[in-house]
């Protein structure tokens, strides 16, 4: 049961992610990143509003500041990138920027390694030289 909801939970992600570039597109025809950005950011604080009011989750569970600091600077980190990946979407082809933007798993290989000193698996670390020899394809392809 376990593996089906983590199968069911990234079959979700990968539909949703691979989806939204093109909405995002859509949108960008009609409104500015910031605007899309504003937007984007009320629905999701609605959203978990609602989820928070009836009681599935909390925001008083006694969490160190520590960890709401690092939870914030990943919402302005989120937003600052946001901004960019949407200047690139709204200037050139969806079909450009996202492979490109796919090179962020060597970023996460790296600093999983060193920060959070995961295992360093060849396997795992082919997958990702090959996931950026073909993003370096894409880029040649211009």
């Amino acid at each position: 049961m376990k593996a089906l909801n983590l199968h069911l939970s990234l079959i979700i992600t990968v539909s949703i992610l691979g989806s939204l570039p093109i909405l995002e597109k859509i949108t960008l025809a009609k409104m500015n990143v910031t605007q899309m950005i504003f937007y984007r950011s009320l629905s999701q604080t609605l959203i978990l509003g609602i989820v928070v009011w009836f009681g599935t989750s909390s925001l008083s569970t006694g969490i160190p500041v520590k960890y709401t600091v690092y939870a914030l600077l990943q919402g302005v980190a989120v937003t600052i990138m946001l901004f960019f990946y949407l200047s690139a979407i709204k200037t050139t082809d969806v079909t450009f920027v996202n492979p490109v933007i796919a090179a962020s798993p060597l970023i996460t290989y790296i600093l999983a390694v060193v920060i959070l000193n995961e295992p360093l698996n060849v396997i795992r670390l082919l997958g990702v030289v090959f996931v950026v020899g073909g993003i370096i394809l894409i880029l040649y392809s211009r």
